[in-house]
């Protein structure tokens, strides 16, 4: 009895530490930590104007709060505008759960949907989050 209570033990943890090595190795960009599971509720990116903000969806919009709230407040929005891994500025929207991004914020031009933002935190790190871990 007690061996088989064992040989259960440690086929769950192997099969949990094989499911992080996979879910790490499939979400791999080069540059450590995209997978912060602390922070997996929200981002911290950088806008184009090099500010600092937090942002989670709520609803079908943004909720957006800054570092610097001396200058800005916390509000809610219908877009983002964030740079991206390649240091490119970019707007996003919500559809659904996914994200409509434009490129430099012109919406006249081709819009993309992606399932997940590929972003800049306020360190300069590559990050990488979906409107399902971004929704409170």
């Amino acid at each position: 009895m007690v061996r088989a209570l064992v040989g259960l033990l440690m086929a769950v943890a192997v099969a949990i530490a094989g499911a992080r090595v996979a879910f790490n190795a499939s979400s791999e960009t080069g540059a450590e930590p995209i997978n912060a599971p602390y922070a997996q509720d929200r981002m911290e990116y950088v806008t184009w104007n090099g500010t600092r903000w937090t942002a989670w969806v709520r609803g079908d919009g943004f909720e957006l709060d800054p570092l610097d709230d001396g200058r800005w407040h916390r509000h809610a929005n219908q877009s983002i505008a964030f740079i991206d891994w390649d240091g490119e500025e970019w707007q996003a929207r919500l559809e659904g759960d996914e994200f409509l991004l434009a490129h430099r914020g012109d919406w006249s031009a081709h819009a993309e949907s992606a399932t997940a933002i590929r972003y800049r935190d306020w360190m300069g790190r590559n990050q990488l989050r979906t409107v399902a871990q971004l929704r409170r």
